[in-house]
């Protein structure tokens, strides 16, 4: 995907970012994961994988697959899949498993952006302190947002 990003619109994901960098943002979000707040917690691992996705600079190569296969999972089986998910990778991960590995090691490569995503972190932020009233539905705006903005037609992969 190229283009050129505009005075106060973030090159990555495309949203204005007047009053709030991206990255503030998401540095606000992990702190409410972090402390274990809910609704956020609940969705950490997805909100850093389609922050991740959408920002690739601030992630790894190897890490897309696992975050795509998240964004995926949770577009169509819900949160709970996702923690499922998140179980598994940690699980196989262990030294008591041999280390092989999260969900990365067998996964292949999700396809590149071709558009930037209709919904980025500052619409589920909202003003900025991400209100907890409509947040899930927010969220599923979010990764149907970053699956759709890598499907050539613009629908969610």
């Amino acid at each position: 995907m190229t283009s050129v990003p505009r005075a106060g619109e973030c090159p990555e994901c495309g949203a204005v970012t007047r009053l709030h960098t991206c990255h503030d943002l998401f540095m606000t979000l992990l702190s409410y994961d972090h402390e274990q707040r809910q609704p956020w917690a609940a969705f950490h691992t997805l909100n850093v994988a389609c922050y991740l996705l959408q920002h690739p600079s601030q992630g790894t190569a190897a890490s897309r697959a696992g975050q795509w296969l998240m964004v995926r999972t949770f577009v169509d089986h819900g949160i709970d899949a996702v923690h499922a998910l998140a179980r598994a990778a940690v699980r196989r991960n262990s030294h008591r498993h041999g280390g092989r590995g999260g969900l990365d090691a067998d996964l292949p490569a999700p396809p590149p952006p071709v558009r930037h995503p209709a919904v980025t972190i500052h619409t589920v932020a909202v003003d900025g302190t991400f209100p907890a009233a409509g947040y899930e539905s927010r969220m599923r705006d979010w990764a149907a947002a970053t699956l759709a903005s890598r499907a050539p037609d613009g629908a969610p992969g």
